[in-house]
């Protein structure tokens, strides 16, 4: 393993090995999450369906009577898949906006590591909310 070093305008050097290490998004496991997911998803619908027939089968014949019942049952599953996916998208994104932060992070080392001591104070005189 080698390591990576940079020296400053003022002579110190910057481990630059020891930067944080970012973890690229594993978007198969994403994947496989939203697939059961779906799954699931199809799984309860076909479940209210079932529960429809049973319904009608065991002779329920007042429409409203099965409308609130099957009504109760969807719109929990509703909000559980809805809630599920709504938790997968906002992780994601997450994951996807730390992973450029890190990047801009280490090109924002990597250049203040290069750049002489008038460039920084320059810097340092155009930005002065950065330097805080």
């Amino acid at each position: 393993m080698s390591e990576q070093h940079s020296t400053e305008p003022g002579g110190s050097t910057v481990d630059m090995s020891a930067q944080p290490k970012t973890k690229p998004c594993d978007s198969s496991l994403e994947r496989l999450r939203i697939k059961k997911a779906f799954w699931l998803a199809i799984l309860g619908l076909a479940l209210a369906a079932i529960l429809v027939i049973v319904l009608v089968a065991a002779g329920w014949k007042t429409s409203s009577d099965i409308v609130a019942i099957v009504g109760l049952f969807t719109s929990v599953l509703g909000t559980l898949v809805g809630a599920f996916f709504g938790v997968q998208v906002g992780a994601a994104d997450k994951a996807r906006a730390n992973e450029r932060a890190d990047n801009v992070q280490k090109k924002a080392s990597a250049l203040a590591a290069a750049a002489d001591a008038n460039t920084i104070e320059k810097a340092k005189k155009l930005y002065p909310d950065l330097f805080v």
